[in-house]
């Protein structure tokens, strides 16, 4: 019986500590966005109902988020990197779209 209680309460343990990482990644990554959201905004005039997350990458071993965000109507690809503060706030931000046209020409709108 002893057992069975030690085991619920690890099991319990466990389960709360994976919860919260995995809550916490998403809260931060859906943060993280917001950034870059709020920066193509203010710096290329685009409105947030025309833009769409393609991809959000979390690079485990610098802890940083690597964003693609696409403009519906254009048809152009943003690409950031962003990295936030333990208590969410913004630490910096890259932007890295023109590196990215630069490298790879057929991300450029027709």
């Amino acid at each position: 019986m002893k057992k069975i209680i030690i085991f619920n309460l690890l099991f319990c343990i466990v389960v709360i500590f994976v919860n919260y990482n995995y809550f916490n990644s998403k809260s931060r990554s859906a943060i993280a966005y917001n950034y870059a959201e709020n920066y193509i905004e203010t710096n290329y005039g685009i409105s947030r109902e025309n833009l769409k997350s393609e991809e959000i990458d979390y690079m485990r071993g610098m802890g940083l988020f690597e964003i693609e965000v696409k403009d519906i109507e254009t048809k152009n690809y943003y690409y950031f990197e962003v990295d936030i503060n333990d208590d969410y706030s913004l630490y910096y931000i890259k932007d890295l779209t023109e590196l990215h046209r630069k490298n790879h020409p057929k991300n450029q709108a027709d």
